[in-house]
């Protein structure tokens, strides 16, 4: 048999192929879990985390006599709707207190610049892991096709292999009816 051919149907290139499609799946799986990581950290609520820890701060804030008029009873138990994603990563000052409002939004410590920048940000990571859950399905469509290669790889080469076997069958016959 030619050795090209030969060469063709033995080639290790659809295993390497193979082997390269899910080591990229693979790496895009762990990316997918610290994306999926993220996004669970991002969701939990510090303050939550917080009230845990100030169950004693909460017992002598009721001998506070401030806290004998209903109003202000009422707003300091109100639950904060800021979104988390807000609490964990827009600056405040040192005591707790947000950052004031100024309008300078060239100042990049600017509530609306923050925002702003909060937003790009997050929206960069959804974008990030939509592509890379694209490009998984991609990843997952070539190594079906490469499967499929090597299943008509394997129908063909099956074919040669049986065409040249009986060619060198026919051929000894044909010998051994000229030797005889």
């Amino acid at each position: 048999m030619d050795k090209s051919v030969t060469h063709t149907f033995r080639s290790r290139l659809l295993d390497e192929l193979e082997q390269a499609t899910n080591g990229l799946i693979e790496g895009e799986a762990t990316l997918r879990r610290a994306l999926g990581r993220l996004w669970q950290v991002m969701s939990e609520d510090p303050d939550l985390k917080k009230k845990k820890q100030s169950v004693v701060a909460k017992r002598e804030e009721e001998d506070d006599p401030e806290m004998d008029d209903p109003r202000v009873r009422r707003v300091a138990h109100a639950p904060d709707l800021t979104p988390p994603t807000h609490k964990l990563f827009l600056s405040t000052h040192p005591n707790g207190a947000p950052l004031s409002y100024d309008h300078d939004t060239s100042n990049p410590t600017s509530p609306e610049r923050q925002i702003e920048t909060l937003e790009k940000s997050l929206c960069t990571l959804r974008e990030l892991q939509d592509d890379g859950r694209e490009y998984v399905e991609r990843l997952q469509e070539i190594r079906e096709g490469l499967g499929d290669v090597r299943a008509q790889r394997d129908i063909i080469w099956n074919v040669v292999r049986e065409r040249a076997v009986k060619e060198l069958q026919d051929a000894a016959f044909v010998t051994a009816g000229l030797v005889q």
